[in-house]
């Protein structure tokens, strides 16, 4: 898959090189292949990647024409309705992504959860339980050594960090398209 952004396409070659799943949903789709479930916003964004497995989405937001679709905020668009800004650009989205926990999305909000159980059946930590993501570690240390980064430890303060700072752009955008998306919580 060659993508205008390499850092997807370091990704996509990630992606090819682990046999098992590495983030809660994620996978990775045809850069555009599809609006995503949101026909009125095709000429603004490009999809991705599946953020859950009941069909949300992950697009690039075309704010404006810069070169590198890295750069630009990440949305998740909501199978069961509602479109949130969910990073400032796709490196943050990689630590969201590496923290191992899953984006749960609905009009009102957006907000990621660690469903991973320890053995002794509870949630979170690293124990030798229940693990949707086996490659995590996998993905963990690929993030670190190609971009230095580190998985969020708490990926609901990236959300409402971008959230919070995309809050006025995003609405002005979103708010005649999807009326909906603008109440409750906002553009977070």
């Amino acid at each position: 898959m060659r993508t205008p952004t390499p850092t997807l396409d370091l990704l996509a070659e990630f992606d090819a090189g682990v046999d098992d799943s590495y983030a809660p949903g994620f996978e990775l789709i045809e850069l555009g292949h599809d609006d995503g479930g949101y026909p009125q916003l095709s000429d603004r964004i490009r999809p991705f990647a599946q953020a859950t497995g009941s069909g949300s989405t992950y697009a690039f937001w075309l704010r404006d024409d810069r070169d590198d679709l890295a750069t630009l905020p990440v949305l998740f668009l909501g199978d069961e309705g509602g479109v949130h800004v969910a990073a400032r650009d796709l490196p943050e989205l990689l630590r969201v992504l590496a923290s191992g926990w899953e984006p749960m999305g609905g009009w009102d909000r957006l907000d990621y959860y660690d469903e991973r159980e320890e053995e002794d059946g509870e949630q979170g930590g690293d124990g030798d339980g229940y693990d949707p993501c086996p490659e995590n570690p996998a993905f963990r240390a690929w993030l670190r050594d190609r971009f230095g980064l580190e998985a969020a430890e708490d990926p609901n303060e990236i959300v409402r960090a971008a959230g919070e700072e995309l809050r006025e752009p995003f609405t002005a955008w979103i708010g005649p398209l999807i009326p909906h998306a603008v109440g409750g919580h906002g553009a977070a």
